[in-house]
């Protein structure tokens, strides 16, 4: 006995009664086969529903050769009739944004004639791969047409139809489709072959929204959220940007001006930094007593220390060591013949726990060890 797919024949069913057809263990818990169901089984990109029956909670729905299994933790009663009930503000949410990536397909298929090759639907985003690269601008207005056809409330129809006719219908398609054809069709946007639920109308949507894109495997990939995730989404950016605007004093609509003149006075400290650095960085090669091996540089970072090795080194000769102290020990970069330096850094490493490595008359990294064996081993 074939389940029937109530979800097929309404996706607002929330809750339902059903016979418990089997009941089985296997890895994951218990496996239930039930006479009718309104879980939409994972498929077409889309999470499975979750929920209850019988108040136990259903956290994965499987479809395998035709049968479709909910899992649960605690096994149920074959013959016994049960209440199911799923969890029908994430389905919802998905019905959304499913429903929308139909619409930004259909529209991209017959502005560009770009397929979608990929579709990817969870609880954080959506995503879905064309076999073609856009412009910023163009994405902008593919954007805003999907918005267009969300205003316009367009009915959206899910059905089988007649086999015979099927050679007829215009409809988009993965490869490799077998049995029988489902087609979700919006009024004059998209006709797509699809197993999964749908809102009734392009306007409970609400809102489509993409959040970027970035050129992948030979063409594009848009992150997308609508609906219930765009206003979530929307609602966590607008706390964030009052609060950084808070921070800086500024109105919330003031908050990209107030970060580019943070940014601009943090780029004059940077620079006024930088020259106190290269004045302390030249009084120390000045002041350094060339019997010693080694320098010690403070807050200094790997460049730094590569110059000052470097420096060392083409001024005085032989093996020269630049250090800094850091949370592990030091870090380090040290400057020789190649001769020289080879046999220094494996001496370096006999003694002490070094990370790093390096070519030619250079070797860097860290040193894990207190500082102050550090310094008596480079007698600094």
């Amino acid at each position: 006995m074939k389940t029937v797919k109530l979800y097929e024949q309404d996706s607002y069913i929330s809750a339902f009664e059903a016979v418990v057809l089997s009941s089985e263990a296997d890895e994951r818990g218990y496996k239930t086969v039930l006479s009718r169901t309104a879980f939409f089984p994972e498929g077409g990109g889309q999470p499975s529903d979750t929920g209850t029956l019988a108040d136990i909670r259903v956290f994965d729905v499987q479809i395998i050769e035709g049968e479709i299994y909910h899992y649960t933790k605690t096994p149920l009663n074959a013959g016994e009739k049960v209440k199911g009930e799923i969890d029908f503000s994430r389905r919802f949410n998905f019905m959304q944004n499913h429903t929308a990536e139909h619409i930004v397909s259909g529209i991209v298929y017959k502005k560009f004639g770009f397929d979608n090759i990929g579709f990817h639907l969870n609880e954080n985003e959506v995503t879905f791969d064309f076999a073609g690269f856009f412009t910023a601008e163009q994405l902008s207005e593919i954007e805003y047409e999907a918005n267009k056809k969300v205003w316009a409330d367009l009915p959206v129809c899910a059905y089988y139809p007649d086999p015979a006719k099927l050679k007829d219908i215009p409809y988009r398609a993965k490869s490799g489709i077998e049995g029988e054809i489902r087609l979700v069709e919006i009024e004059n946007t998209d006709i797509c072959a699809c197993c999964a639920p749908h809102v009734k109308s392009t306007g409970e949507i609400g809102l489509i929204k993409f959040l970027g894109s970035e050129n992948q495997h030979g063409g594009t990939r848009i992150f997308m959220k609508c609906g219930a995730f765009a206003l979530k989404d929307y609602r966590q950016k607008a706390d964030d940007i009052k609060e950084i605007a808070e921070l800086l004093s500024a109105k919330p609509e003031e908050a990209k001006s107030a970060v580019l003149s943070q940014n601009s006075r943090l780029e004059a400290e940077r620079q006024t930094v930088k020259e106190l650095k290269n004045k302390l960085f030249c009084q120390n090669l000045e002041n350094f007593d060339k019997s010693k091996t080694a320098l010690i540089l403070k807050d200094a970072d790997m460049k730094d220390l590569q110059t000052a090795a470097d420096s060392l080194h083409k001024t005085y000769g032989g093996v020269r060591t630049a250090l800094s102290e850091n949370a592990y020990g030091a870090a380090f970069a040290m400057c020789g013949s190649a001769s020289e330096i080879a046999a220094e850094f494996e001496k370096l490493k006999g003694r002490f726990p070094v990370k790093g490595g390096g070519r030619d008359n250079i070797r860097q990294g860290s040193i894990t060890a207190s500082f102050d064996d550090i310094k008596k081993y480079f007698d600094v």
